[in-house]
């Protein structure tokens, strides 16, 4: 009987899966590359070790970029071993593995998603084996789920659909970055390097999410520049109750017939009014006294936020810790490979039902740690676990996909021995998993209107009654808590008399929106279908955003370093520079399609449906080269007239 072969993705992770395998990986193991026992090979790629090759693969001519070479589309595609001396003596290691006659099964063990697929599958199809394979698919680096994930591996064809969906992606990419980057370069380069005051022309770097990207960031920061901002008045009053001798303030709510409307403005649903009309009323009511109109008393819920997925995750992170988001990815990646980790990965913010009897596990290997050891025992108090089968908000196989929520595992970490930023983020997981087995928060929310001849002032307050899942976690206050008061309003009565001590006039801008961070800019990519007017299309693709969970990250790294955007290191906002600018400038007057988040995003949706068996890779790669022939000629054509001047469109800038 001859030996299994497990290929993982990192030397890392194949030290998860010798260890449950019982293959010693010693020093010169890890000089050779595998290591071995009498049943099992263990091997490892180092991520990719294979690519497309370039366009001079397929001819010499095209080493220089020149219009009338393009579109280039290869009848069939290319790919070479990477140019790395390290990488290229591990893919010849693998491959003599594969094709080892004493081999009879191999174990593709890389990461369980679309790269991962396509990191095996590339190996695999390039070594020249045919020897069966079958795919360990786990959601965690645990023993268990190795075990498991070994125990109930498939044969490889089972994920066929999703190696086609990979393999469409890099050809996609590909066809997108050699084309469209090559055609811009030629036409445009030396008017940027002109604008840019640079001595060679510049190369511009256009890639179908990147591109898109880089123009959600630079039709912002034109909205806060082009943005005027219109004054309007408000008015509060200053009262004090007859019986209960309350002080407390109250803001005037206007009549609608005299609000002013600002149709351009994204804030034309607050109640503006004019300063003579705000004058008028203050006038109008000086010396009137008031009486309260109502008190409203009520007792509201508020859930546990749903589970982490990676987009969350990084917003989340980038707000409290400025922690830049390839960094929260990073981070979350070497916490999965300790263990401690669900595969960061995800899409999803639920849990499967099968995950649901493995979480008293969790939780007391939680308990286990005295970080977390009273949270639990809170929980324990509690009674029955209230996350079961049935529990839909944090409990649905329909919103499963690859993979669930991201969750701590079993295994207790030893706090002390990871660095501060594994501490941050692995505290953030664990502290959003247990607050989903806390009660609501419940608050206390008073409203009280107060009227003075006819005029009506609201006051509001809102105090937590019981913390529920606020004992675990700590939520930044919102916006709307701001005009909050704490004063005992609810002590006021129906009908009492108030003195009015005096108005205040208040005068107000409105503002423009927020420029994005790191952080808020993977949430918009993440929800992309919110761009979208037609309802139909907003639908179809509203699981799928612009890039996936883990390529978003690299995507906003790769924009800052070669130079489209800045992000400030303090308060991670996400501005673009003028080279940024201006490569926007030059597609939205060639080809404003490769902008539109939509056409991104229903990229990304075919992909999604090659994968789900819904339309063929023949199909999608068709659609795509037809796609790229008609939007090369289309940049080709709008530059025949050389109406496009770089230095003029931006000589407010320079």
């Amino acid at each position: 009987m001859g030996k299994n072969l497990y290929i993982t993705e990192k030397p890392s992770v194949a030290a998860s899966f010798a260890a449950v395998l019982g293959v010693n990986i010693s020093k010169s193991d890890r000089t050779r590359g595998y290591a071995e026992s009498k049943d099992s090979v263990v091997t490892w790629c180092f991520g990719h070790l294979i690519t497309l090759a370039l366009p001079d693969a397929y001819n010499d001519a095209y080493k220089e970029w020149k219009v009338e070479h393009l579109p280039i589309i290869p009848e069939e595609y290319k790919y070479v071993v990477i140019d790395d001396e390290g990488i290229k003596k591990q893919f010849e290691t693998v491959k003599s593995l594969m094709l080892r006659e004493d081999i009879d099964y191999i174990y593709a063990c890389t990461d369980s998603g679309r790269e991962g697929e396509y990191i095996f599958r590339l190996v695999y199809e390039h070594s020249g084996t045919t020897k069966p394979a079958k795919r360990v698919w786990i959601s965690s680096q645990t023993e268990e789920a190795i075990k498991e994930g070994i125990k109930n591996a498939k044969d490889i064809s089972h994920y066929d659909s999703l190696a086609q969906a990979a393999y469409s992606r890099a050809k996609e990419d590909w066809l997108f970055g050699m084309n469209f980057s090559r055609i811009y370069t030629c036409l445009y380069g030396r008017h940027l390097s002109a604008l840019l005051k640079e001595s060679r022309s510049s190369v511009i770097a256009i890639g179908r999410v990147m591109t898109c990207v880089l123009g959600l960031v630079t039709d912002r920061e034109k909205e806060i520049r082009n943005f005027v901002p219109k004054t309007h008045y408000g008015i509060t009053a200053n009262f004090i109750s007859m019986d209960n001798k309350i002080e407390y303030k109250g803001k005037w709510v206007p009549e609608k017939s005299k609000i002013i409307k600002f149709a351009d403005d994204a804030q034309d649903e607050e109640r503006y009014i004019s300063k003579q009309e705000a004058e008028e009323v203050i006038e109008k009511l000086k010396g009137k006294e008031g009486k309260v109109k109502k008190v409203e008393i009520k007792s509201k819920n508020e859930q546990p936020p749903l589970l982490f997925n990676l987009a969350e995750l990084q917003s989340e992170a980038n707000k409290k810790f400025k922690l830049p988001v390839d960094k929260t990815l990073e981070t979350a990646q070497s916490l999965y490979e300790k263990k401690l980790i669900t595969y960061p990965r995800t899409d999803c913010r639920v849990l499967s039902t099968d995950v649901v009897g493995e979480l008293p596990k969790v939780l007391n290997g939680l308990y286990m740690n005295p970080e977390y050891k009273g949270f639990v025992s809170r929980i324990k108090d509690f009674g029955e676990l209230k996350i079961t089968k049935s529990t839909k908000r944090y409990v649905d196989d329909s919103k499963v996909t690859d993979h669930y929520a991201l969750i701590p595992t079993y295994v207790t970490a030893d706090l002390n021995r990871l660095s501060e930023n594994e501490r941050k983020i692995y505290n953030l997981i664990v502290k959003r998993f247990l607050a989903i087995f806390y009660p609501p928060a419940v608050y206390n929310t008073v409203k009280v209107e107060t009227e003075i001849d006819g005029e009506v002032f609201v006051t509001s307050s809102r105090t937590l009654k019981e913390a529920g899942w606020k004992e675990v976690y700590e939520v930044s206050k919102s916006k709307d808590e701001e005009d909050l008061t704490e004063v005992p309003i609810h002590l006021l009565s129906k009908n009492e008399g108030c003195e009015t001590k005096n108005f205040e006039l208040e005068e107000k801008e409105t503002k423009p929106p927020p420029r994005y961070t790191a952080g808020s800019l993977i949430i918009t990519m993440e929800k992309a279908g919110k761009f979208i007017e037609d309802e139909e299309l907003r639908e179809q693709i509203k699981t799928c955003g612009i890039g996936t969970s883990a390529t978003r990250a690299g995507i906003i790294k790769k924009l800052k370093d070669i130079g489209y955007i800045n992000i400030d290191s303090k308060t991670q906002v996400v501005t673009p520079t003028l080279k940024g600018e201006a490569i926007v400038e030059l597609v939205r007057r060639t080809a404003k399609e490769l902008l539109s988040p939509s056409l991104t995003a229903s990229w990304e949706k075919g992909l999604a449906m090659i994968e789900n068996k819904e339309t063929t890779q023949e199909i999608f790669e068709k659609k795509l080269c037809d796609y790229i022939n008609k939007t090369i000629q289309k940049v080709k054509k709008s530059n025949s007239d050389n109406s496009i001047n770089l230095i003029r469109m931006f000589k407010d800038v320079i």
